[in-house]
């Protein structure tokens, strides 16, 4: 079966996922190299934890906390043939109530939203302000190709004072590009 983002096993690509990772890390890590000390990153829809993986190895002060709930236990099993020691994978779907939870004991550097909100339903607005509070700062990926977020929610958009950090190829027509912006959030 193939997977949906790529397998990343000590610091190697081991079975490609039907994702584009490599860019989309790429535009992640061009972002945290500002970092100078110690940060952490929630990954929201962590899949194979490609992201939190690949941050843990490359930034050695970077803690990072991912949840995932689908086909939890095989991606478990991926996950800890790294021996992450500065990552926690927990399986969870997150709601709103758990991102309130989540502000109320805890502030991230960084919120990892990668094509997470256009699974909102009719929550969007909700959902971004929950994010924002959550962290400094969002790196998110808007499915601009998948017309069922609009169904779902006419206010599904970017926002207006996102800043675009890059394009990532879209999984569902590889002539759309998603864009992956940076959302200010709420420093604490």
């Amino acid at each position: 079966m193939k997977t949906y983002q790529d397998q990343w096993v000590k610091g190697k690509l081991v079975e490609k996922g039907m994702r584009e990772c490599a860019g989309r890390y790429e535009i992640v890590k061009s972002f945290c190299k500002q970092f100078r000390r110690p940060f952490t990153v929630c990954d929201i829809g962590a899949n194979m934890c490609y992201f939190g993986l690949r941050l843990t190895e490359d930034f050695p002060k970077c803690y990072v906390v991912a949840f995932e709930f689908d086909k939890f236990d095989v991606r478990a099993v991926h996950v800890q043939k790294n021996n992450p020691s500065r990552l926690l994978f927990l399986k969870r779907k997150l709601s709103l109530n758990d991102l309130s939870v989540l502000n109320a004991i805890g502030h991230f550097d960084l919120i990892l939203a990668l094509s997470v909100l256009h699974h909102v339903g009719n929550k969007f607005d909700a959902w971004l302000m929950a994010l924002r509070n959550l962290g400094d700062n969002v790196i998110a990926e808007f499915a601009t190709d998948d017309s069922r977020s609009r169904r779902q929610s006419p206010d599904y958009r970017i926002p207006s004072d996102a800043q675009i950090l890059g394009y990532c190829e879209s999984h569902i027509n590889k002539q759309i590009q998603r864009p992956i912006v940076l959302l200010p959030g709420n420093p604490q």
